[in-house]
């Protein structure tokens, strides 16, 4: 390549939006051209389910490696809770919807849960 290293590395941000085909893609790259792939995303949407992406990833993937958030109450936070204009959890719509902040905020199972339960009163 003309003085220029080959290709090492490949980073996908946002990877739970790919579809399973793309990430069958990316391990054809990791296999054939020997070049490193790595992913970064979320494992479930707001209703507590795999992405496709996601979920083709771990079927797939050489390592995960978790990176750790924690919710409000200091336990690991394994749910995106989207969040409603009235504050409340919603469990309905579209799987994907863009929006930052103000739109999820990040609970453990137990939290989600008991937000959940309060609500349905």
């Amino acid at each position: 390549m003309h003085g220029i290293d080959k290709l090492k590395w490949i980073l996908v941000d946002e990877c739970q939006f790919l579809k399973a085909e793309q990430v069958d893609q990316l391990s054809d790259i990791v296999d054939e051209f020997d070049i490193n792939v790595m992913c970064f995303g979320l494992r479930t949407d707001f209703r507590t389910r795999l992405f496709e992406g996601s979920m083709r990833l771990m079927e797939l993937a050489d390592n995960i490696d978790e990176i750790k958030t924690s919710c409000g109450c200091g336990r690991k936070s394994i749910i995106n809770a989207r969040i409603d204009a009235n504050g409340r959890i919603t469990k309905d719509g579209q799987q994907i919807v863009i929006g930052g902040n103000e739109l999820y905020v990040p609970l453990c199972r137990k939290c989600y849960k008991e937000a959940i339960s309060k609500q349905d009163v």
